[in-house]
């Protein structure tokens, strides 16, 4: 059987995504994905084929219209998920428009209004609430899926779930985790990755060398990556009764901790941070000049492709975020597959949506993406759960706790992320800057 890192070796190297969530080249991505639909075979992605999932009864011909917001890596593994759909379902046809995740909810949203919707979306957790409210897409039929559903994350079924319907299926999740350089926790004799705060401070000041230039970490200043620190100390954007609650003690504290390491410990670089901050973190792990960053699973092949460790995977480490005072944490994404207003195709289109979420689709798709599926079946794949990168990212979603406070609405994220790149520049202060973030975000938008 082919291993899990030699599957993922078939496709070239990935493209560096300058933001959470990187964009792929659109034409190779429909050229692969197109090319797919009439190809033989996908190799051997484990020892259940996704042709062994029951077909749907009942379904006429169609064709589908599919709008994808997967990156250029995602792309290259969902051809081989075309390919076994296209041997199962013969007459359903799959249009594949690769769309730009910056852009696909506003070109969704025309598309609604013009009547021109796609059969099948790919939906951002942050999106669904608003579509599911505004019904700009379709309730999904869950008639015989009890089975299906009851596999699902919790937390990955909470997010199609509003209202108590269902709008889709949850596809793959994702989530940050701690990305250490092993040979640099070597060199400063640390044998482990920290457990909490206090151990998180004192390994970045003990992985800091200014003579070699370089400096224990590097934080990404968006409000995501600012999340694990907040939560951490026991804040939270909104209380119970929903009201916001960012100017807060627990936000301060969280602000203070990160200051602390640029300016206290000297642990991360003295370089202010602007609008190529991720580009930044990442160039700066990848070279060796920094020694610990918090990233996401869409990360890791881009990072094995570094000069640092392109030759030496084993000297990249992945691990469980550290724990703060209160609770260790981590925002969540997920994207799930929506049918699209006034598809003339629903059960077809379901039908689909069904197939790219079963467990063995997925093993295709995750096993290639170093992706975190929403199905707990794939968890105890032994290829999966023994996967050295992709293992503490699972861990790290079984670990999550509360999330019923993390904002249905990303847009939450860039107010935040604007004022935390001023105060880690030294422009205003904590203390204006919390109150400056609750001002915005109280703005009607």
């Amino acid at each position: 059987m082919m291993s899990l890192s030699e599957s993922r070796a078939i496709t070239p190297g990935f493209v560096a995504a300058a933001g959470r969530r990187g964009q792929a080249a659109a034409l190779l991505c429909l050229t692969l994905l197109f090319a797919a639909l009439f190809a033989v075979g996908c190799g051997d992605t484990g020892k259940k084929s996704a042709s062994d999932t029951p077909v749907v009864p009942g379904l006429g011909k169609a064709r589908l219209k599919f709008w994808n917001t997967m990156n250029q890596a995602e792309c290259e593994a969902f051809a081989g998920v075309l390919t076994e759909f296209k041997l199962k379902y013969p007459d359903i046809a799959i249009d594949v428009e690769n769309v730009p995740f910056s852009q696909a909810r506003a070109k969704y949203e025309q598309a609604v209004k013009s009547g021109t919707a796609p059969d099948v979306f790919r939906s951002d957790r942050f999106w669904l609430k608003d579509f599911a409210k505004q019904r700009l897409i379709e309730e999904f039929n869950t008639t015989g899926m009890q089975e299906e559903l009851e596999d699902l994350l919790p937390i990955a079924r909470n997010v199609v779930s509003i209202d108590g319907r269902t709008w889709g299926i949850p596809h793959t999740m994702d989530c940050l985790a701690l990305f250490y350089n092993k040979a640099h926790f070597k060199d400063a004799n640390i044998e482990r990755p920290p457990e909490d705060f206090d151990g998180f401070r004192d390994t970045a000041r003990k992985l800091t060398d200014p003579g070699k230039g370089r400096y224990g970490f590097f934080l990404h200043p968006e409000g995501w990556w600012f999340e694990p620190f907040l939560f951490g100390f026991g804040g939270r954007y909104v209380d119970d009764a929903g009201n916001l609650t960012i100017n807060s003690d627990q936000t301060l504290k969280a602000l203070h901790y990160l200051i602390d390491l640029k300016e206290v410990d000297k642990a991360v670089p003295p370089v202010n941070v602007r609008n190529d901050a991720y580009s930044i973190m990442m160039q700066g792990f990848k070279s060796g000049q920094i020694s610990m960053i918090l990233n996401g699973p869409w990360a890791i092949r881009d990072i094995l492709a570094g000069q640092e460790f392109k030759e030496k995977a084993e000297n990249l480490g992945v691990a469980p975020l550290p724990h703060g005072p209160f609770a260790r944490h981590s925002p969540v994404g997920c994207q799930s597959l929506v049918v699209g207003k006034g598809s003339k195709h629903r059960p077809e289109a379901q039908a689909f949506i069904r197939f790219c979420c079963s467990p063995e689709a997925l093993a295709i798709f995750v096993k290639r993406t170093y992706g975190l599926p929403a199905r707990r079946a794939l968890f105890t794949d032994p290829e999966v759960k023994n996967d050295p990168f992709l293992s503490p990212f699972i861990l790290q979603l079984q670990m999550l706790k509360n999330t019923e406070y993390q904002p249905r609405n990303g847009s939450i994220y860039g107010p935040i992320g604007d004022h935390l790149s001023l105060v880690i520049n030294g422009d205003v202060t904590p203390e204006d800057a919390v109150r400056d973030m609750e001002a915005v975000l109280k703005r009607p938008h």
